[in-house]
């Protein structure tokens, strides 16, 4: 009996470790899936960016000349942070334009991009390419320009770095930023159709080479990992490894693939060890107490007398649930005591037996019931919880297509308005025209710094602001970002004083565009409400918690914060008081972005409460030598 139970055991334990391994094995699929999902995203917001400039009568308008096309270039460059360089070639293959300012002059019309582009097809590399102007491999996207005729006049080229393509593997490899990605024990490989490694996390001598062990797999097409003709992830597990291979297929929205492959390993040791080692652990244990087991019943089975042995048959039987068998053992002794004893439970059992079967068979048909609702209400959740994972995946491809369908309007409409206040090749204007047409542009930075505001706090809220730090020098980083609010701080003669208590050569790991912005937001906020003239606003840097962090504080003499505004001022939308919007304008979400881009260097970001000469704000950022 102890080994058919043991048996048993050991089976439903095995079916619970191949049950586990098949959520491990499609955890792993998942991730692959989502991976080249997000490089497919990634190359679709390319791809419309190339037909942008192609479709937009900007570049291929013969009234601008090439410097002016070339900074505007330069400011979309800078609006999408996507790009090593943008140029623009005349129709003979002549560079005339770049926003690197190289190789302008070079002949490269015998570049596939240029031949594909000039015959009016929209190209990109499917493996990336070497760029000698910038001494990098990038992927190239090419579009045809045409003039007022709709003839073409040209070809402009963006050149997207393979490092932006490298970042979205480094996220799957390690969340931690600084854990080298070589010593995961995930290996991703990338590769394209005819065999060339895109990416590696593993083999970095093997990137952008042609490796013939990968391009016979794929030529063989009868492969379970590599078939060109899948369209869902391919799975192999052997006693070494575990293949997850996932086909590009038709991409994402216009973007229709570039043929690659993503191939996903893992050890399985590592994978499926601990529950190896739990199954060993269970057999172990289970053989101690089998053996236990026969050494006491050998051990009881020879001690007991002949009498005891017939008592211990019949109470078996009882012990089996026949409770109608007698217990008929004839003894004046202790024995006979027993199976009296034994004869009255029986007796009682019996009776007891009939009633509890009686509600056993109530209960059972209750929970039959009750089980039924269950399934039914496991059936609505599981509905529930697939709607609301496809509603989070349309919500992030909506904020991905809104976020560029509202930046893209804007730049032109920039660019317009600002070759309008400064160059008389379109026509000079009065001081009429030049009121109203200031007062579009601000009213243009102002819908650009709110779009901003409302995708960075959309990632804050999704988790997913990401910050590239780098060493930064913070008198550098204060200063330039005054230099960009002289404009404002000169109109309301402002008197700011930088007050830095610490070496002047003393740098900070940080993104340095994310803490200007931070700054930014602050001393806007300090400028709005201190009165002109005699507004004061004092921006403080020092090393505080035993030279562990830096604390930044930004001060000003304004009208200050009521107490009981204090600790709601970093919630989103949140405005101390409401006529302050149609007064100053914003979105009130600059504080609680500040808050999610401090936090996520590590810092904390507060209002002092005891400064009562206006407002007091401070931050802290890690201090790292």
């Amino acid at each position: 009996m102890s080994v058919s139970v043991l048996l048993l055991s050991y089976v439903a334990f095995q079916n619970f470790a191949t049950t586990m391994q098949m959520h491990l094995i499609n955890g792993l699929k998942t991730l692959a899936t989502h991976t080249m999902d997000d490089l497919s995203e990634q190359m679709f917001e390319r791809l419309a960016d190339i037909r942008f400039l192609s479709d937009s009568n900007i570049l291929g308008n013969s009234n601008l000349t090439n410097q002016e096309k070339v900074n505007y270039l330069r400011s979309m460059e800078r609006a999408f942070k996507a790009y090593s360089s943008i140029s623009i070639y005349d129709k003979d293959g002549i560079k005339i334009g770049d926003t690197r300012n190289v190789l302008i002059g070079e002949n490269e019309s015998d570049k596939e991009f240029f031949r594909e582009a000039i015959k009016g097809n929209l190209y990109y590399d499917e493996v990336p390419t070497y760029s000698k102007s910038l001494n990098q491999y990038v992927i190239h996207f090419a579009a045809p320009l045409f003039d007022e005729n709709k003839t073409i006049d040209g070809v402009v080229v963006t050149r997207h770095p393979i490092n932006k393509i490298n970042d979205i593997f480094k996220e799957v490899i390690s969340s931690d930023e600084n854990q080298d990605i070589t010593d995961s024990h995930i290996k991703l490989d990338l590769i394209s159709e005819n065999g060339t490694v895109i990416y590696s996390s593993h083999d970095r001598g093997s990137i952008l080479k042609v490796l013939p062990v990968f391009q016979e797999l794929i030529s063989q097409n009868n492969t379970s990992l590599f078939n060109s003709n899948a369209t869902t992830p391919q799975i192999r597990v052997n006693d070494f490894e575990i293949f997850v291979n996932v086909p590009q297929g038709s991409g994402h929205l216009d973007y229709t693939g570039s043929g690659w492959f993503l191939l996903l390993r893992e050890n399985s040791d590592i994978v499926f060890g601990n529950l190896q080692r739990t199954i060993d652990q269970f057999l172990l244990v289970s053989g101690v107490i089998l053996t236990i087991s026969i050494v006491l019943i050998l051990f009881i089975a020879r001690t007991i007398s002949l009498p005891l042995s017939k008592l211990t048959k019949q109470v078996i039987q009882i012990g089996k649930g026949n409770y109608d068998s007698k217990i008929d053992v004839k003894s004046s002794d202790e024995v006979g005591e027993l199976a009296t004893n034994f004869e009255l439970m029986r007796q009682n059992i019996n009776e007891v037996n009939r009633g509890l079967n009686k509600i056993v068979d109530d209960r059972t048909k209750e929970l039959q019931k009750a089980n039924e609702e269950l399934r039914q209400n496991d059936e609505y959740l599981a509905n529930i919880n697939k709607e609301l994972r496809l509603a989070d995946k349309a919500k992030e491809e909506f904020m991905s297509m809104i976020s560029h369908e509202l930046k893209t309007p804007l730049v032109p409409a920039r660019g317009y308005i600002e070759l309008l206040l400064r160059q008389k090749k379109i026509g000079e204007l009065n001081e009429k025209q030049k009121k109203y047409a200031n007062i579009i542009h601000r009213n243009i930075l102002k819908l650009e710094v709110l779009v901003n505001d409302v995708l960075d706090g959309y990632k804050i809220e999704m988790k997913k602001l990401k910050v590239q730090k780098t060493s930064v020098n913070i008198k550098s980083l204060i200063l330039s970002v005054l230099s960009d609010l002289d404009s404002p701080i000169s109109e309301k003669q402002i008197h700011v004083h930088v007050d830095l208590r610490l070496n002047e050569e003393t740098t900070i790991l940080c993104d340095q565009r994310r803490i200007e912005q931070v700054f930014a937001n602050l001393i806007k906020n300090a400028i709005d409400f201190v009165p002109p003239i005699s507004g004061k606003i004092m921006i403080i840097s020092e090393l505080v918690n035993n030279n562990t962090m830096v604390q930044f504080s930004v001060e000003d003499n304004g009208t200050g914060i009521p107490d009981d505004k204090m600790n709601k001022l970093f919630h989103k939308f949140y405005q101390v008081d409401t006529s302050l919007i149609r007064k100053h304008g914003g979105s009130g979400l600059g504080l609680a972005i500040c808050k999610g881009i401090v936090e996520a260097h590590g810092g904390t970001i507060w209002i002092d409460k005891q400064y009562r000469k206006g407002a007091s704000f401070k931050f802290t950022i890690p201090f790292k030598t």
